[in-house]
């Protein structure tokens, strides 16, 4: 079903496109049948054809009621994007323990403003991570530019031995940043990872002031190990939201 939706999704962007600033189109306005050979394969094709970095600020961060995440007073959307990557665990005492991430993020601002009004954001936010993870696998980035990577390093500053924190990075900036919240993945949280809440540790960077990971496709590890340092990466998809 997400595929077929997701289909009409782009196939709605050059309708959207060239229609006039008043209308009133709706995904019933467009045909459909002439996608029927449209394949899984052919979606990084579509989508690196998408034009980037689009004003974002007007949208709001998709929590859904999440409990216990919430946008800091005064921070507005600065940036939307879909990660592919995978997470990294150890076997830590009979259980997987989380020991970071990496992952490609791809700039889709422009596919939330070219449609706004036509799609509801709430539903990109839950189709996008779905669709990325069936057309990739990481680290390959397919014919889609990577707008963000993401990474763990050592944490700045801290005492405790191996510590280590999220960043993200382009070319021209980063943020390090601390984990203030999550909350179990609305639907099979055992499989999906948690929806998390990152804040910027003060003077890592200005690339944002909080992320925030939603709409999270896989990632989980098994339940438990038996190889004691084992270690493990399971392959991911979310979204994130970057906030200033």
């Amino acid at each position: 079903m997400f595929v077929q939706t997701l289909v009409t999704l782009f196939a709605l962007l050059p309708f959207v496109l060239s229609a006039p600033a008043a209308s009133t189109a709706s995904t019933s306005s467009v045909d459909l049948k002439s996608l029927s050979s449209i394949q899984r394969s052919n979606f990084p094709d579509i989508a690196s054809k998408i034009p980037r970095n689009c004003p974002v600020g007007n949208f709001s961060v998709p929590l859904n009621g999440s409990a216990g995440l919430s946008v800091p007073s005064g921070q507005t959307v600065s940036n939307i994007a879909v990660g592919r990557g995978i997470q990294n665990y150890t076997c830590t005492s009979g259980t997987y323990a989380s020991t970071g991430a990496l992952a490609n993020l791809f700039d889709v601002s422009c596919l939330y403003t070219l449609t706004s009004g036509f799609i509801d954001p709430i539903t990109i936010s839950g189709l996008l991570p779905k669709m990325a993870f069936s057309a990739l696998s990481f680290p390959d980035a397919g014919k889609l530019p990577i707008a963000i990577h993401h990474e763990f390093v050592a944490t700045p500053g801290s005492s405790t031995p191996g510590a280590i924190s999220p960043e993200f990075f382009t070319g021209t900036d980063k943020v390090i940043l601390s984990k203030v919240a999550s909350a179990n993945a609305p639907t099979d949280p055992t499989t999906n990872v948690p929806w998390l809440q990152l804040a910027a540790l003060d003077g890592q960077g200005t690339l944002s002031r909080s992320v925030f990971r939603l709409n999270t496709f896989k990632g989980q590890p098994p339940t438990s190990c038996t190889t004691e340092g084992e270690q493990l990466s399971v392959q991911y998809a979310s979204m994130y939201f970057f906030t200033k």
